[in-house]
């Protein structure tokens, strides 16, 4: 049985990337785990919560509570037991590869002991996941196998060299991304748009659905 470890900066960006290959990972007897490390505060409007007397210095606290609830609740649906998501509370827009926080990754890495962990691709233009990609490749240098995933800004030099067909769980990632009710109105997380990306995947991967990585480290056993 493969253990799979999946890092993403922010609430969403685990689903968005990989979520149907992680629902094919975990069909087929896979132990997956998710490290977030932020709750995602930024990325919630105003208009997304009720301020019924929140001051603000709560808001933040109300952004990152609504964000962690919605990913664990999509992470579910995909199949990941939700003792196998840990989320570090990073500040959002403010993750930064300090010791403390790389000996936090590398710590939680020991202990899940992956086969293979997806990380960002490191040239994105949110500066959070070019941070992560390489707190993960540091944090995680005694793994075999280390692939990279795609975000909606993720730069156009991002090549995939590596396909896992998700025709059969597409619909699944859909669902879940869609219990990001904070994110709704994104463009990125319109089904349409999520569908047409995994489709033009599945085209050049010569299926119908497919996500595309890029390896960085691949082994065979």
């Amino acid at each position: 049985m493969s253990i799979i470890l999946a890092v993403g900066a922010h609430p969403d960006d685990v689903e968005l990337g990989l979520g149907g290959c992680l629902a094919r990972h975990i069909e087929n007897g896979g132990d997956v785990y998710v490290l977030i490390f932020s709750r995602g505060e930024k990325g919630v409007s105003d208009n997304k919560i009720e301020k019924k007397r929140v001051m603000e210095k709560d808001e933040d606290e109300l952004k990152g509570r609504l964000r962690e609830k919605e990913t664990r609740k999509a992470l579910n649906f995909i199949g990941v037991k939700n003792a196998n998501i840990k989320i570090l509370g990073l500040p959002d827009s403010g993750i930064v590869p300090d010791r403390k926080v790389i000996r936090k990754v590398y710590e939680y890495i020991m202990e899940v002991n992956p086969d293979i962990i997806y990380t960002h691709f490191f040239e994105d233009d949110h500066l959070d996941h070019t941070t992560t990609s390489l707190i993960t490749l540091h944090a995680g240098r005694k793994v075999k196998n280390i692939l990279f995933y795609e975000s909606p800004s993720t730069r156009t030099s991002f090549s995939p060299n590596y396909f896992i067909d998700i025709s059969d769980y597409i619909d699944k990632k859909a669902e879940a991304l869609k219990m990001h009710k904070t994110q709704e109105g994104k463009p990125y997380m319109d089904e349409e748009v999520i569908k047409a990306k995994s489709r033009f995947r599945g085209f050049q991967a010569k299926v119908k659905y497919a996500e595309g990585f890029v390896v960085y480290r691949r082994v065979r056993i």
